[in-house]
């Protein structure tokens, strides 16, 4: 009898207890709930963004605002010089390498240069005076604390989206994407030959540097209005990703529009490779035979450029293949590892926009009749000027390619928790009806063929 009560002493405090610890649990998880709302609606000590976003500025957006706000100083202070003293530089690395004096031969095809050289200092120092204040306030500004955009806020970001298509897509020209393209012939030429046509030191002068250096600039200014743009809708600094929903960032829409979007980015560039290669072969495509022997030997230059027009064409269809996501078993060390997706995002939108600044010249000459003065041949040989003018669609067909890519492949935010579950074993853009939109895939842990 005492055994029984005992036993059943025993198991109402065992009872008890486990109801004692499931109340407790319960208060955990609820004060952890209240917790976590209440860190979704008010900032802690150590920064965290708002609305559940991430803890502080990612890398890239850090990196971009230091970009753009160097070049912005440090243009603004040689702006000055330059116009304070134009004769205390000239010449010399810091001078400005605008001055038709110096950009001999540059005034057809650039805008700063055909300026002269005060318009153009005034020009670079006004926009580097801009780019000081666009970086201050981009650094500084605090996010409404009621969540409602402002008028100051939007135009900061509107004003610094058109400096930087400026300073990446209007002021430079042609001889950006000349120089990448022929920086590996003349390299070749430089060590083969006694008298190459073109040498590295005549490709990157102080004009060609200079207008790397401010596409560089405009690339950052617009990584920082898109860091800032998160930052003042408190949405994650990392991924972007806030409580609106908007449907063509889902995977299966990225994968149907991208899909067209490389299309594109892959047929402009054939196209143009197609017409260089037949130069080289001495087929006068779209052009006449006097053409092709002005230029003589240069047809190999653009067949140079062909060739490397039909490798980015190639790599530009890995945004939709199998081996875009995954590298193919004959690559030594890496098959059957997941690409990551800046290796691919990133080249493909810096040559989007070198790409885009070429033919935006092409396009600006064309409208103004300057290319039959500036470029060998006339208005009658098409395929000589024709294929230019498709750049800027190019480059924007392929800086959109990048972005379906990336949103299809981006899975939970491990800072915010928005986003979808994608698949360990299939590729993101083979989920759903995104599968169906692409074409059919392999699981990622097989061996690809």
């Amino acid at each position: 009898m005492r055994s029984a009560d005992i036993n059943s002493q025993a198991t109402n405090a065992s009872a008890s207890a486990s109801a004692s610890d499931g109340h407790s649990a319960g208060r955990v998880r609820d004060r952890a709930r209240d917790g976590d709302s209440a860190s979704d609606q008010n900032p802690d000590q150590s920064g965290e963004i708002t609305g559940g976003s991430a803890t502080g500025q990612p890398r890239w957006a850090t990196a971009a605002l230091l970009v753009a706000g160097v070049w912005s100083a440090s243009q603004l202070i040689l702006g000055l010089v330059w116009l304070i003293a134009p004769n205390a530089l000239a010449g010399g690395v810091l001078g400005n390498p605008f001055d038709p004096a110096v950009d001999t031969g540059g005034a057809e095809t650039s805008l700063l240069t055909g300026a002269g050289a005060s318009t153009s200092a005034l020009l670079l120092t006004a926009l580097g005076a801009l780019g000081v204040l666009l970086t201050v306030v981009m650094a500084f500004a605090r996010a409404p604390k009621d969540g409602r955009r402002s008028w100051w806020r939007i135009a900061v970001i509107v004003v610094a989206g058109m400096l930087s298509a400026c300073l990446a897509l209007l002021l430079p020209d042609y001889r950006l994407i000349a120089t990448i393209g022929y920086t590996p012939v003349a390299a070749v030429e430089q060590l083969i030959s006694a008298t190459p046509r073109v040498t590295l030191i005549e490709l990157y002068n102080p004009t060609t540097i200079a207008m790397i250096l401010m596409t560089l600039a405009g690339v950052a200014f617009a990584g920082a209005a898109v860091a800032f743009g998160r930052r003042m809708r408190a949405a994650c600094a990392q991924c972007g990703r806030n409580e609106d929903r908007t449907g063509w960032t889902t995977p299966a829409s990225a994968a149907r529009w991208g899909k067209w979007a490389v299309t594109v980015a892959i047929v402009i560039p054939v196209g143009y490779a197609i017409t260089r290669w037949a130069w080289a072969l001495g087929i006068p495509l779209g052009v006449s035979q006097d053409l092709l022997t002005e230029i003589d030997s240069y047809v190999w230059m653009g067949a140079a450029l062909g060739t490397m027009a039909i490798g980015g064409a190639i790599l530009t269809l890995g945004l939709v293949q199998h081996w875009g996501e995954v590298f193919p078993r004959w690559i030594p060390g890496l098959r059957g590892r997941r690409v990551p997706i800046s290796l691919a995002v990133v080249p493909a939108l810096l040559v989007s926009v070198v790409v885009a600044s070429a033919g935006t010249m092409f396009a600006r000459m064309a409208l103004t009749g300057q290319l039959e003065n500036s470029f060998p041949g006339s208005a009658a040989d098409l395929f000589a000027w024709l294929p230019e003018l498709f750049w800027p669609l190019w480059g924007a067909a392929l800086a959109a390619g990048a972005i379906a890519y990336w949103l299809r492949r981006r899975s939970v935010c491990p800072h915010c928790g928005r986003g979808e579950n994608a698949d360990s074993n299939v590729p993101s853009s083979a989920r759903d009806t995104a599968a169906a939109e692409i074409g059919p895939w392999q699981p990622a842990d097989r061996d690809w063929r």
